[in-house]
């Protein structure tokens, strides 16, 4: 997301592209359609959701995010609503908490209230920054309690009580090339008084580019990025990447 003239917009960056893409993929084996989507900020994976016949609800703590998916949302059987996961009751199919876990102190509980709101039989997916060793900028400023090591996010789940399935590298060369320039544009151009909550609010994604929606969806798209799509495959069993997309199951 960005901020410009007081108001929110989003728009896609590499980085997230290439992430959607590994969430939707996996999404196709399953036959589940309910789903929740914790942190589901302007509403891009729900919008992406609704379109291919699922129902489920999204939440997210930022009352501007939700009104922006509000505004992408037509069917009616995807919603959104400005809650945390402590005011949502119900089971589901799937569960998809993407860039949320490394927010969280007691993570492993918050593992343990993502078990709950699942089906027997339900499938977790969460997607979370890889590697102590790729920390920057970025990380201090979204409010990054952690990067997480695979072996240590394996275990994690396993604690929780869920089954872990896989956990794949994703996003090599894509995200790899775009975190740097993350960094630098951060050090340039935040303040550093902010307070941690308005950080986490900002997490989601491309606020710092602003004025350029259109260009982003010229040059960024399901065509032009299909290429790298294939090649992130390749990587998916290697800690090459910046983030990790892992997937678990409750028996």
């Amino acid at each position: 997301m960005i901020r410009e003239r007081g108001s929110m917009e989003w728009y896609p960056a590499p980085s997230y592209l290439v992430k959607r893409k590994v969430i939707l993929d996996f999404l196709k084996t399953l036959k589940g359609k309910d789903f929740l989507e914790v942190g589901s900020g302007a509403g891009d994976l729900l919008y992406s959701l609704e379109k291919r016949g699922y129902a489920g609800l999204g939440i997210d703590l930022s009352c501007e995010a939700v009104e922006l998916a509000r505004n992408r949302l037509t069917r009616g059987a995807v919603n959104t609503e400005n809650k945390g996961l402590d005011e949502v009751s119900g089971e589901y199919s799937i569960v998809i908490a993407s860039e949320v876990l490394e927010h969280h102190e007691d993570d492993i509980g918050f593992l343990k209230k993502l078990r709950d709101r699942l089906k027997d039989g339900g499938y977790l997916l969460i997607t979370v920054p890889a590697r102590m060793d790729k920390w920057g900028t970025n990380d201090d400023f979204c409010g990054h309690v952690r990067r997480y090591e695979r072996d240590e996010l394996r275990e994690k789940i396993r604690e929780s009580g869920l089954d872990p399935l896989f956990i794949y590298s994703y996003g090599v060369p894509v995200y790899n090339i775009m975190k740097p320039f993350y960094d630098r544009a951060i050090k340039k151009g935040v303040q550093k008084e902010e307070a941690s909550e308005a950080r986490t609010e900002k997490s989601g994604g491309m606020w710092l580019f602003t004025g350029m929606k259109a260009l982003f969806n010229i040059l960024f798209n399901d065509v032009t990025m299909f290429p790298f799509y294939l090649l992130q495959k390749l990587f998916f069993k290697i800690d090459l990447g910046n983030g990790y997309f892992a997937v678990a199951i409750k028996h």
